[in-house]
């Protein structure tokens, strides 16, 4: 996660930057942040790790669709799961199919024309290339 992501090709609708402890989630061809989330280590209880404290999403129609905040929960997650840490996340993805569906009232809509254009896929850089713009 702290690598954080670049994405280097149409396809790929989101960067990931890392700074501290705060993950924020671009998108690719605007650069416009449309997630924050600020993450703290998580308890012994809970597993280690870390865990997201605080999250804040872009509510500017302009800039960003507004699905609600059950929507915007589902898609932080997933864009850091897919493009953070390469995870296929596909219970995440059907979600976020359902929950464009409710909220736009277009049942029928093809879940892979859904995905595609709200979240994209990774592109991965070019070999030599380290995440976050460097040369390996």
């Amino acid at each position: 996660m702290r690598l954080g992501h670049v994405s280097r090709a149409m396809e790929g609708k989101w960067h990931v930057v890392s700074e501290g402890d705060t993950v924020r989630l671009l998108r690719s061809w605007t650069g416009h942040e449309i997630y924050r989330a600020e993450f703290a280590p998580a308890g012994a209880s809970e597993g280690g790790g870390w865990r997201i404290v605080r999250a804040e999403a872009e509510r500017d129609p302009d800039r960003y669709r507004d699905f609600g905040a059950e929507f915007d929960a589902v898609m932080l997650e997933l864009v850091l799961r897919t493009y953070a840490l390469s995870e296929p996340a596909a219970e995440l993805r059907t979600l976020m199919v359902s929950l464009v569906a409710d909220a736009t009232g277009h049942v029928d809509t093809r879940p892979a024309l859904v995905q595609m254009s709200l979240l994209g896929v990774r592109t991965d850089p070019p070999p030599g290339i380290v995440p976050g713009g460097g040369v390996a």
